[in-house]
């Protein structure tokens, strides 16, 4: 089939699949709760999470936006910013964007529903691996899936651990408040001096490394230039 043909008859498929009750996907209604002005564009969303589907610190969800039905312009993955244990569900986003999917959200207001769906992703903490130290390494709204695996780690007792955070902004300001001796922020200046700095103090740590694709590449070729083995360094790209 040529591809002319695939981008005619695609929407006509997502519209019929949803009129047929959308066969072989189990989704999870979530209202909006509050939302959150972080900075600039960014907006943090607050969901209700009585329907929640199960999932691990530091998954994502397929994400469908406000109002909108399961098709290729308002689906995106989207990173779980919470903990399991955590009272309701909390994703940020950068709204810059003109695609449909940032321009519903940009609209919506507490009480529109949030369908989510298949959670995945291996972005997670190894119970294998709980005695080694961690850095987290974060880039913008890369801070996200940290934030749920910070969260778990805390709930867990687990205090072996550091983060570098680099970005325009601060998200979860309150949040970081919890842990002034652990959380360094950056900018572009400083972020490696500050990667540095927090790996003399870990013995062998393990490195979650979550931002676009740029800041993780450079940042990697930085840790290993730093003696950093590449099977001890889990990255989340977070492009989207």
């Amino acid at each position: 089939m040529p591809e002319w043909l695939k981008t005619v008859l695609r929407p006509v498929y997502f519209r019929v699949d949803h009129w047929r009750g959308n066969p072989g996907f189990e989704f999870h209604h979530l209202p909006i709760v509050d939302i959150v002005h972080e900075y600039d564009a960014v907006y943090s969303y607050i969901l209700d999470a009585g329907d929640a589907p199960d999932f691990t610190a530091g998954q994502y969800a397929h994400v469908i936006a406000p109002g909108a039905i399961r098709d290729n312009h308002h689906v995106r993955h989207m990173s779980f910013a919470n903990a399991p244990h955590e009272a309701g569900v909390l994703f940020s986003m950068d709204c810059a964007s003109a695609s449909r999917f940032k321009r519903r959200f940009r609209k919506a207001k507490p009480g529109d529903i949030v369908r989510l769906f298949k959670v995945r992703g291996d972005f997670t903490l190894r119970d294998e691996e709980a005695g080694r130290p961690v850095l987290f390494i974060a880039g913008g709204i890369g801070i996200a899936p940290i934030r749920s695996l910070i969260a778990q780690m805390d709930a867990d007792g687990r205090r072996n651990w550091a983060l570098v955070y680099a970005g325009r902004g601060i998200l979860y300001r309150d949040f970081w408040a919890q842990f002034p001796d652990q959380v360094a922020f950056a900018d572009r200046q400083t972020v490696f001096p500050k990667v540095a700095t927090a790996l003399t103090a870990l013995d062998r740590p393990l490195i979650y490394l979550c931002g676009r694709d740029a800041f993780i590449a450079d940042t990697t070729a930085f840790l290993t230039g730093q003696g950093i083995a590449p099977a001890d360094i889990r990255t989340e790209n977070f492009s989207h």
